[in-house]
């Protein structure tokens, strides 16, 4: 059980407030979630990639990285689950133009190897999932290999959740099938960011445009955050006059599936979380 929070817009924000300032910043969630935490960020269409295995909210790389000016950003906080803490463990995971981090738990993530172009770094089953996405890639039909992905893991593996966020360099994918939930936010980039919404989001853009943010918590209180429901896929491209826009990914095989909880009885923190995770993925 991981925390996402992702960023789709036009030309490069500044999201600092949400990572580090907001009623419910990113960097506050990384105190229950501390197993590690990283960041990607795309400059001219290629991911600059960022992963620590250590607490967010104890590392001032954090504060320094969330003040990167962006157009794509996902940023992810790990509680370990499966894998030690590793820097191979941490999420998010790369290849190429491509960056992806996951929220929730594979069981028997290994029932995925056959799928993948080339073997896991590390023991997560969340790698091994990004693995058999881009083992089955289509670049000119990223939504419907999204989709393969999903319903390879579905017809092998039982999961506690599948909430991802994908960037292929262009577009924000945002993914909720699970347990655990996902919001997202159009916020309109015309309000006064000093007076009218404190939300520190500087561009230089025309008129009449806005930003997406997706997060697996609220991250403020006055803003109306929409719920995913089930099996929705959201895609974020600023080039798109239908901009952001919702799919189904595995329609009603969806609606039969048993999600399975695989949380530690005990609030484990730290490295004695990192331990358990790390003895979860020998037994796997």
């Amino acid at each position: 059980m991981c925390r996402l929070f992702g960023v789709a817009a036009s030309a490069p924000v500044d999201v600092s407030f949400e990572l580090l300032s907001a009623d419910n910043p990113l960097v506050d969630q990384s105190e229950l979630h501390d197993s590690g935490w990283g960041m990607a960020y795309y400059m001219s269409g290629q991911p600059e990639v960022k992963r620590f295995p250590r607490a967010a909210h104890e590392d001032p790389s954090f504060s320094g990285a969330s003040r990167a000016l962006t157009d794509l950003l996902i940023a992810h906080v790990r509680r370990a689950t499966v894998g030690g803490l590793r820097l191979e463990n941490t999420h998010p995971f790369s290849q190429g133009r491509y960056v992806y981090c996951h929220n929730g738990t594979i069981l028997q993530p290994e029932r995925l190897l056959e799928l993948a172009d080339r073997p896991p770094a590390g023991e997560t089953d969340s790698e091994h999932f990004f693995g058999a996405l881009m083992g089955r890639l289509d670049p000119d039909d990223v939504i419907g290999s999204l989709r393969s992905a999903v319903e390879a893991v579905c017809d092998r593996c039982q999961f506690s959740a599948l909430n991802f966020l994908f960037c292929d360099g262009q577009r924000l994918y945002a993914y909720r099938l699970g347990l655990f939930e996902l919001y997202w936010l159009v916020r309109n980039l015309d309000l006064d960011a000093d007076t009218r919404t404190h939300y520190h989001l500087r561009l230089e853009r025309p008129h009449g445009e806005h930003v997406v943010l997706v997060s697996t918590e609220k991250l403020t209180q006055s803003e109306p955050w929409g719920a995913f429901r089930q099996d929705e896929l959201l895609i974020c491209d600023a080039a798109d006059p239908d901009h952001p826009r919702i799919e189904r990914l595995i329609g009603k095989p969806a609606e039969s599936l048993e999600f399975v909880p695989v949380e530690p009885d005990d609030d484990l923190r730290g490295s004695k979380r990192g331990e358990w995770a790390a003895r979860r993925a020998q037994d796997a």
